[in-house]
């Protein structure tokens, strides 16, 4: 089973045309774009295992047998206002990231049509040689 970091390592691989161990192996010879894609990744991996330590950190605070007085509950307002920083820097950085994967998808099926348009040009040649009416 595999390794899964983010949320969008799936669409990203697939956008890429890649797995995400070999896009980093290969890291060296990508080009620009599949550069941006790989630290916009490595970024959104990094704050994803900040918001799960800050996560960890509050539950730990919130179960730890102790009164709760001012001290405690002001260790949870610091840790839960750490938290949603956290958190609202990694949605950022999904955003970044997925604005970068759909470029990718959208330039992928751009080429798709342009490869499926190449093809067919030979086929309707032949049928307007043949006398096949033209339709557009």
């Amino acid at each position: 089973m595999p390794n899964i970091l983010t949320r969008l390592d799936e669409r990203l691989e697939a956008a890429a045309g890649d797995s995400l161990s070999s896009l980093s192996a290969n890291e060296a010879r990508a080009d620009a774009a599949t550069a941006r894609l790989i630290d916009a990744h490595r970024a959104l991996v990094a704050a994803e295992t900040r918001v799960s330590f800050l996560r960890v950190k509050l539950i730990n605070i919130a179960a730890a047998r102790r009164r709760v007085d001012d001290t405690v509950l002001d260790q949870l307002d610091a840790q839960l206002e750490a938290l949603e920083n956290a958190a609202d820097q990694r949605d950022q950085l999904e955003h970044e990231l997925l604005l970068l994967i759909q470029a990718r998808e959208e330039e992928a099926e751009r080429a798709a049509e342009r490869e499926r348009a190449a093809a067919s040009a030979p086929a309707r040649s032949i049928l307007v040689i043949q006398g096949a009416p033209r339709h557009r």
